[in-house]
């Protein structure tokens, strides 16, 4: 076996697939944060965008090697990645990631001065991978599942971090509004393996649930991160109207207003696909074919990409006003 296939082996059970929304979040917290274009070649946030790709992948590992036997039927081209690293590198991987990973952090934190930093990076550590290593195991703990959301919050809030400071109150709720609808959006994806799961013994949510209260917690998340996105970026760019010149013909209840509408269009798509999704499991007909519709209904990735290009568009016009206001640039 080459190194070739390795490589090739390691990137499916990582989810590299995965990898370009994790490189848009990184710009989606840059442009909210940052001064100038200088801030992203800073090597402190470098190391830190090192810190949740190895925390990222690592993740993906340990989830790939404690669902073998359940993608051997469903995911095979997850299994066979497994069989072909071998459940003592994987472990080995995995290990040496997060060793790494802490390194960095550890560094981050004496270059910060903060040593709150080493502990809130490793909280994260353990719930992103207790979502898949047993006894934890929280995928299938019921409430415990949405500890996913504290896995992102914390690499999220570090990322920001070392580029903006300590989150504001604005961008506390613009990054929670964005955990909050995508982690609605990953549950919806989950669901469509209903069946999977259930004859697989796998408690996760739609089998202790149901794939009815699911759709419908998925869609009360989503409405509930929209609200949470229109309060953060409503104080967001009012408190960056108090500090630079937005210009002659550009007024704050103007931009807010562009960014609202941007805001609903980048998640509409979800939001009405995944209120089709309750509807359809409500329908007078068997599981199976339910199942069946509801997978060919499904877009997990362009529900995914839709918003996070809205919420790109929304931090590009953040920068931008930022940037040129403070320079006294008219629009």
């Amino acid at each position: 076996m080459s190194f070739a296939d390795l490589l090739k082996a390691y990137s499916k059970a990582c989810r590299i697939e995965f990898a370009p929304a994790l490189g848009a979040c990184m710009f989606i917290l840059f442009f909210l944060g940052a001064r100038s274009f200088q801030d992203i070649f800073q090597i402190h946030v470098l190391e830190a965008f090192f810190v949740v790709i190895l925390q990222f992948f690592s993740a993906f590992l340990i989830n790939a090697l404690t669902d073998i036997d359940t993608d051997s039927k469903y995911k095979t081209f997850i299994s066979d990645s497994v069989h072909l690293l071998g459940e003592k590198t994987i472990k080995v991987l995995v290990i040496l990631q997060i060793s790494v990973a802490l390194i960095l952090t550890l560094h981050l934190s004496f270059l910060f001065n903060n040593i709150w930093l080493f502990p809130w990076v490793l909280a994260g550590t353990f719930f992103s991978l207790g979502y898949s290593v047993k006894p934890f195991h929280f995928k299938i703990r019921g409430v415990f599942h949405a500890s996913l959301m504290f896995a992102v919050f914390s690499m999220i809030v570090l990322l920001y971090y070392v580029i903006g400071g300590v989150p504001t109150l604005p961008i506390f709720f613009v990054i929670l509004s964005f955990i909050i609808l995508h982690y609605g959006i990953t549950l919806v994806d989950q669901t469509q393996d209903y069946l999977e799961d259930k004859q697989s013994d796998l408690l996760t949510p739609s089998v202790r649930y149901g794939v009815t209260r699911t759709l419908s917690i998925a869609f009360f998340l989503s409405i509930i991160g929209l609200s949470f996105g229109f309060f953060g970026f409503y104080f967001l760019f009012l408190e960056l109207s108090t500090l630079v010149n937005f210009g002659y013909f550009l007024s704050f209840q103007f931009i807010f207003f562009i960014v609202a509408v941007i805001l609903v269009l980048a998640y509409y798509m979800p939001l009405k696909g995944t209120w089709d999704l309750v509807k359809i499991s409500l329908i007078d007909e068997t599981i199976e074919q339910k199942m069946l519709m509801i997978k060919n209904r499904l877009n997990h990735p362009i529900w995914q990409l839709s918003g996070v290009l809205g919420v790109i568009i929304i931090s590009v016009i953040f920068f931008l006003l930022k940037i040129f206001g403070m320079d006294g640039f008219s629009f």
